[in-house]
C-alpha cells in the first residue's frame, strides 16, 4: 500500500496574533502558512474578524488623505526662523 502526503493542520494562532500579524496580512505581507492560519482564525473568532475589519477601514481612510509634501522653500524659512529665534534668546549669545 502506497504511504499517503498528509498535510499537517495549521496551528492555532492566538487573537493576539492575530493584532500583531494584521497589517502584514491585509496588505499580503505573509507566507501561505500564516495567511492560512488567520484566514481560519478570522472565519472563527467575530472579535478578530471585527479587529481586522476596524483596521482594513482605518489603513484605506489614511490613504485617502492628501499627501504632505514639504517644499524646500517651507524648510528653508523654518530652518531661518529657528535660527533667529537662538539668537535672540538668552542661551543663544
Amino acid at each position: 500500500m502506497a504511504k499517503e502526503e498528509v498535510k499537517e493542520v495549521a496551528p492555532d494562532i492566538t487573537c493576539q496574533e492575530v493584532a500583531q500579524w494584521a497589517s502584514a496580512y491585509l496588505e499580503e505581507h505573509v507566507g501561505d502558512e500564516r495567511k492560512h492560519q488567520i484566514t481560519v482564525h478570522l472565519a472563527i473568532c467575530a472579535g478578530c474578524e471585527t479587529y481586522m475589519k476596524q483596521i482594513a477601514i482605518v489603513r484605506d481612510t489614511v490613504g485617502l488623505l492628501p499627501k504632505w509634501d514639504e517644499q524646500p522653500s517651507d524648510a528653508h524659512r523654518l530652518r531661518q526662523a529657528f535660527v533667529a529665534w537662538v539668537h535672540r534668546s538668552p542661551s543663544g549669545k
